[in-house]
Parts: C-alpha cells; structure tokens; sequence
C-alpha cells in the first residue's frame, strides 16, 4: 500500500517509539514528554480517519508485543481520542481504555492521568443520559470523573500545566459537585513551582480565585500577565471580569482593550457572556467587524441603556457582569436537558439558567418576590418589577427538576394544568384553601390579587382571563427588554417642568424646573443656618438613543433657618442642545429620598429660517422667585407647580424661531378652562376664559416675546394656556401648558 505524504509525520512519529528510541523510564522524562506533545500535534494536522487508523494499527501491533510500554498505551490513546474528534463511534471509550491501562502501568506519569480525564470530558460531551442529573448529583458523571483525573495528574506533577489548567476548567464547568477546593488546592501547590508563571497556570488560578470568591488573589494571579508586552487577549477579559465585581473603574477599559485584541476563542467568550442580552444579529456581526467597529457596536450599545436608566458610562456593563455573577451562583440549571410541557408557552433556547436566571439577567434583583409551600404544591415563586408604566409580575415553578424554575404565565398554572383548566370551567376543585393560600400570598405583588381574594370563587374566575394576559405580557417584555431603573429607598415628591426655551448666544437649552415642598427635604446644621442637597441627574437622548447631552450634578443651598412646612426650594438647570426632537430623562435626590421625573418628549427648534418653530411655554410669577435672564433685555419665570392664584400676574414666556428678518407672523394666546362651555362653545373655539391675538414682525433668529396675563377673572379650577404662532404664508406652531387656579 503507498502511504500518502500527509501520513507520513504521524507515523514517522510512531514508528521513532516503536524502534525503542525513547526508553521506558520509572519517571516520565522530560524526553518523553516532548515526544509525546511531537505527537500529539502531529495528529492534530491529519483530518484523515483512514490514515489514523493506520497509525493505530501499528501501534496496537506493538501494543501486543510488549503490553508493559506505557507509552505505546499513551499514543493509542491519543490517537482514539483524535478519531473521537472526527466523529469515529465509541473511539472516546477505547482512548479511556487505553489511557486506563498506562494509569495502571505508570500511576506516576501525569500525562496517564491527563489522558484519562480528556477521555472522560469528551464522553460527557457526546453523551446524553436520561440519568446524567442524578449521577452528578451523585458525583457519577463523566465531568466529575474527568475533573478527578486532572485532579490527579496535578497531584503526582505539580507542576504539570496541562493538567492544572484542564482541572479548572472541567471545575468550572461542573453544575454540581464542583471540585473548586480541589482545583485551588492544585493551584496553589503549583505555586512553588515553575508552572506558576505559565500563562496559562495563571489564567487558571485567576479564574478559580474569583470563582470561590477571592478576588484580590483573582487580581494578582492576572497582574503578571497584564504586564507583558503583549498578554493573551483572554487576560483582558478576565481582568474586566474580575475588576467588574470589585468596582474597578479601570475593568471596563479592559474589556474593550480585551475586545479590541480579541482572538476567535476569547472572542467566543465574549459573545457567551453577551449572549442573554444582545441580539443574536448583533452578536454574529462581531466576528465579521473590524476591531474597532466591533468596540464601538457594543460600546453605543451600552450607553443607549446607561442613557436610557440616568447611569454613568461604564456602569451598565459592570451591572451585566455582576448579575451574571450572582446567576450562576444562584439559578444555574443542573442538566442542560429541559423538557417543557404544554402549559410552559416560554421555552429558552439555553441550557446554562433556569428562567429566574434569564429574567434576573436582564433585570436585575426584583423589588419584590414571594413564594407559598404547601404540601403538594411544586416549588414556586412570583418576582415583581416597578416600573413607570406598572408593575411586572413574574410567576416561576419548578415542576421537573427542583432546580429549574420555569416561566408560566399565570399563577394558577402552579397548580397544573389540570387545575388551571378545571378552575376555567367553574368545576369544583378540592383543596380550594390552597388556591386561597396561593391567592393571599402575592396579594401584596399586584392590586388584581387583592380583587381575586375580594371577589370569591366566582369572580376569581372572571378575572382568570385578566390574570393571564397580565402575565403573558410580562413575559414578553421581560424576555425581549432589559432594564435597570434607578431605585430609592423614600419617595419624595417635587413639582418638575421640563421646558425648551430660554435659548441663549451659543444655542438652545432644555431647562429644568424643580420645585421641591420642604416635606421633600431634610436640611443639615451648617454655619449660620440650615444647609439643603439636591442632586439632579438628567439625560437627553436622540432617536438613535445614545447621549446628547447629560448633567449629574449636586445643588448646594443654604437658609438661615429651616423652610416652612409650606415652603418650598426652587433649582433650575439648565442643559444646551442642537435642535432636534429629543427623550429626556431626570431623577431629583435630596438626603429625604429621590424621584424619578416621567419621560418627557421635547422638540428644539432651529433658529435659522424654516419651518416656523415655537418654544415651550414658560409660565411663572413673581411670586415664586424662578427666575433667570437669557440676554440683559429679557427676564423668564418659571413655577415648577403651575399653581396659581387669582391676584397673580402670570409671566408668559415664549420664543419663536424660523422665520427671516422683517416677516411678520400672528400669534393668538388663548386660557380655557378644563371642562368649561357647552359643547357647541368648546367644538367652534368659543369658552375661551381668555384671548390675545397680535401681528408681530419677526427680527431674525430668535423672537422673545413676553406677557404678562391678568388671572383675576379666572374662577378657581384647571385651565390650558395656548398659543398658537402663523406665518404670513400659512405654517403654524403651537404649543400648551396646563395650570392651576386656587382661591
């Protein structure tokens, strides 16, 4: 038979041991193990099954004439091994065979040990058992097998860095059982070794430290690495890891640096931390991407979010990493092998966390959570989510497995499906106690609970329907959205209004106004007087998301004694933007507690001619002293409160831009009183409490126009102010704010 030239290193390789080249020695020489990695990467460039098993049956020959040469047993077993990887059946048992039987003749030789635990992770790999949860339950499977070898090989060579590095990861892999201690034990013998400054050793010895909790000794097996001229791309992103749960402000630059250099595999790992939050097309565009195009896709990705929740760049990064963290620790499945039933309509396509994992992930520690146990109930649980718009309710059980909670869509279906069907057709159901028990304990999640509870039987099943489409929608955002509002222990109340106008020499603002009454404050002693905080946090973001502009800044204020229970503490800030529609975003914190302000949608206007263009309009009095000058002629008012009463002056502020020099415009300022008029009246523009018109001239740029609108005829009660501007040639803008009157 003509060999072909591609066999040829391999079984050069195999015959050099079979002519008795390399003597079997008591202790694995450094000889043999340099022959032994020759041959190893010989196989690894030979996709040929016909020509391995060439090779192995020139090795099983001699093999057969001396059964004593472990490592003749080593090569065999190397070479199933190589054919288990090209898809050969059953050639990972004949390698655990092989591999088993140099153990047996050398017990000493780390590469035995070593050979038996790849044998035994790539049976755990291809190996799909109905019982695979209970033998790691038990420490039967084949990872924990595996685990032991490498144990092992570590343990009679210390210094072996295969071995040690196989150990950690096979542990960190492990569900149940993990060998961690014994894994660390290993690293930290090897410490007093050469192999302690092996790249991969301290990779290693980082990963295991931070994984059982020791992050300093995290940090300082990557220093060493760090400080080379040019480390492992992967020792960027374990640095980020590490650093990210010790609030580093450095471990985010890591991580892009790591991104920035990444080779395909730390690139994989980078897309499996990502892999719960960022959209699958976005991550499959990575390996395609330039490095700096793929920085900068998920850096804009980040700070959407960060924008979004008022956090600071960096800091929604770090959140992903921490509650990746806490996931694994504490809602890790214990088989990736899920089966779902009928009622389950939510079915993840992964294996690594339960539902609660997923949810968590992508939102973090619920503000709530309850559970009920009761004798033949399934271990349960309900998480809720405060959110602007209402809460989100999560309902989870753990039918199959106590470990792998799973999304349902309601809190009947941890009763089963049955009893879920059968409380639908009003059938009597025994053990109506434990729905009530169920019932009372989530009746503090959300208000249709407590109604259920009020209801009795028959309303309850009235409401089933409800109670479902609540919990259908919850899951559909909370799988597809992730969030991370702000979270305040008190709630304060505060008068805000987020306004355009007041524009100034080098552009427009967006203007906060804040009215906070002294039931939202909390003053501290200071030198002559009382001493007030508030800190404002906003954040204007375009339609493509990312920041225009942002303020995190803290206001000091200082009176000689404290406010009033009916006083109130005026702060006004402003921001500058470039015309365009935005979202904005604030939060108010005082040493009382925080509010978040609502999402507000503002459009800024250009002052260059176009479309004719109106500001908010700002509504004040000299009463309450809100007040700042854009220019030295003109002078705003703001109340936050937009409470007024009947001897107020109201100070009407606008400004209209779009127009060129010398065009004239006309401009009607109306006040209706909500509610007011016969139908007829409010349907044809009559009822108006109150009607301005004028014909102004346009001076260019921008046109600030003051009034001041007389309110003593107004009765008490809620109005709208309206204005409306009209260019000569028909465009029209308009704007309104809704006030207070009181007696």
């Amino acid at each position: 038979m003509r060999i072909p030239p591609c066999w040829c290193p391999v079984l050069l390789v195999a015959c050099g041991v079979l002519g008795g080249t390399v003597p079997v020695l008591p202790a694995q020489s450094p000889t043999q193990r340099t022959a032994l990695e020759r041959f190893r990467d010989s196989l690894a460039t030979v996709r040929d099954t016909v020509a391995l098993r060439e090779v192995e049956r020139t090795l099983i020959a001699a093999a057969r004439r001396d059964r004593d040469d472990a490592i003749l047993h080593l090569r065999l077993g190397f070479t199933s091994l190589r054919l288990g990887e090209l898809g050969v059946q059953r050639a990972h048992d004949d390698a655990g065979s092989e591999f088993q039987w140099a153990v047996d003749l050398q017990p000493r030789w780390p590469y035995a040990w070593y050979g038996l635990g790849l044998a035994e992770l790539a049976s755990s790999e291809t190996t799909v058992s109905l019982v695979q949860g209970i033998q790691s339950m038990l420490g039967k499977d084949a990872l924990t097998r595996s685990a032991n070898a490498f144990a092992k090989s570590a343990e009679v060579d210390p210094a072996f860095v295969f071995g040690l590095s196989e150990l950690v990861n096979t542990a960190l892999r492990q569900r149940v059982n993990a060998r961690m201690d014994v894994a660390l034990a290993a690293l930290r013998r090897a410490a007093r070794t050469p192999a302690a400054r092996h790249p991969d050793v301290l990779l290693a010895r980082a990963r295991i430290e931070r994984e059982v909790g020791s992050l300093d000794s995290s940090r300082a097996a990557l220093a060493p690495l760090l400080a080379l001229e040019n480390p492992p791309p992967v020792a960027h992103l374990e640095a980020a890891r590490t650093g990210f749960l010790t609030g580093q402000a450095a471990a985010a630059r890591e991580w892009y640096r790591g991104l920035m250099v990444a080779d395909s595999a730390t690139l994989a790992q980078y897309r499996a931390d990502l892999g719960m939050l960022v959209p699958e097309a976005l991550l499959g565009a990575l390996s395609q991407a330039s490095p700096q195009d793929r920085v900068e896709t998920l850096r804009s990705f980040w700070r959407r979010r960060e924008a979004a929740d008022l956090h600071p760049e960096d800091a929604r990064l770090a959140e992903h990493y921490r509650r990746l963290d806490f996931a694994r620790r504490n809602f890790r499945l214990v088989s990736p092998n899920r089966q779902f039933a009928i009622i389950e309509r939510y079915r993840s396509n992964q294996d690594v966390f339960d539902d609660r994992g997923i949810i968590y992930i992508r939102h973090g520690q619920p503000d709530d959570r309850a559970f009920f146990n009761a004798p033949g109930l399934d271990p349960n649980e309900s998480w809720r989510y405060d959110r602007e718009d209402g809460p989100l309710v999560f309902h989870f059980v753990a039918r199959q497995d106590v470990q792998d909670f799973r999304l349902v869509e309601s809190l009947f279906d941890v009763l089963g499906f049955a009893t879920a069907t059968a409380l639908r057709n009003e059938r009597d159901i025994q053990g109506y106690q434990l729905i009530d028990g169920l019932l009372r304990s989530r009746e503090f999640l959300a208000p249709i609970y407590g109604r259920m509870i009020a209801a009795g039987r028959g309303g309850t099943n009235e409401m089933l329907t409800d109670e479902r489409i609540l919990g259908a929608r919850a899951i559909a955002r909370g799988t597809t959205t992730d969030s991370w509002p702000l979270r305040f222990e008190q709630g304060i109340q505060a008068g805000v209004a987020v306004l355009v106008v007041g524009a100034e020499a080098d552009g427009p603002r967006v203007q906060l106004a804040i009215a906070l009454p002294a039931a939202s404050l909390r003053g501290q002693p200071v030198d002559q007087g009382i001493g007030y905080a508030v800190r404002v946090r906003a954040s204007i973001t375009g339609r493509d998301g990312l920041r225009a502009a942002a303020i995190d800044t803290v206001r000091s204020f200082r009176t000689r004694a404290a406010i009033p229970s009916d006083g109130t503490l005026l702060v006004r800030v402003p921001l500058a933007v470039a015309p365009g529609t935005y979202t904005v975003r604030a939060a108010i914190e005082t040493d009382a507690g925080g509010m978040l302000v609502p999402r507000d949608t503002v459009t800024v206007p250009g002052s260059t001619p176009g479309p004719i263009g109106l500001s908010d309009l700002a509504v004040g009095t000299r009463r309450v002293a809100l007040s700042w000058a854009p220019t030295d002629r003109d002078t705003i008012w703001v109340n936050p409160l937009r409470r007024f009463t009947r001897q107020d002056r109201m100070e009407l502020h606008y400004e209209v831009t779009g127009l060129a020099a010398g065009a004239s415009y006309r401009t009607e300022v109306t006040i209706r009183k909500e509610g007011g008029g016969s139908i007829f009246s409010r349907l044809f523009g009559g009822g108006a409490a109150l009607r301005l018109r004028s014909t102004d001239v346009h001076p260019g740029g921008i046109a600030r126009i003051h009034r001041e609108l007389d309110l003593a005829g107004l009765d008490p009660g809620r109005y709208t102010l309206q204005v409306q501007v009209r260019g000569a040639d028909g465009p029209e803008a308009e704007r309104r704010s809704a006030f207070v009157v009181v007696p």
